[in-house]
């Protein structure tokens, strides 16, 4: 077969599939966005610099925790709702003569796009929030910021960490079912 065959296939699935892949795409995204945002806050510099900061600090980091369990069961439960709805299309395919391997492949490059798609976008989405999130915070608690545009390493790594674990444990799931 030829080289891209599977990812051809995939591709065609995610277009033709839009209606419910589009939903579980943005639930992706924003996810992925809130743990950026969380992580980018307690991982801060200025709120070192605040009255109360390191507190803040360490509740945001609890927060980030929690966005973390939350991401790895919102999204759990929004793919096993798409899988629901793709039974159908993935018993075809095995009427069809594609073997269980075929459509795992096929499962594999779906599950690629979408987690590069969603890191892609959820993290950039995430860094031109987090500056309004931080800004948004000092003023609430009345500390004057200087405007600068940071980007969290620490955030960014422990995003597509856990985001790229949870994509594989969803691949894997899907691949097993």
């Amino acid at each position: 077969m030829k080289r891209f065959f599977y990812a051809k296939i995939a591709l065609t699935n995610l277009k033709k599939n839009r209606q419910t892949c589009f939903p579980y795409l943005l639930t992706c995204i924003a996810t992925i966005m809130m743990f950026y945002i969380m992580s980018s806050l307690s991982t801060n510099s200025a709120l070192n610099k605040m009255r109360g900061g390191a507190t803040m600090g360490i509740v945001l980091m609890f927060g980030t925790v929690v966005v973390g369990i939350f991401a790895v069961l919102f999204l759990f439960y929004t793919n096993s709702f798409l899988v629901k709805r793709r039974k159908k299309e993935f018993g075809l395919y095995y009427i069809l003569g594609m073997e269980k391997r075929h459509i795992s492949r096929v499962m594999l490059w779906e599950t690629l796009y979408t987690a590069m798609l969603s890191l892609l976008l959820g993290i950039a989405c995430g860094i031109l929030f987090s500056k309004l999130m931080l800004l948004l915070l000092c003023n609430l608690v009345d500390f004057p910021l200087q405007f600068g545009f940071q980007i969290s390493p620490a955030a960014f790594l422990s995003a597509c960490l856990l985001f790229g674990g949870i994509f594989l444990c969803i691949l894997l799931r899907n691949v097993r079912q």
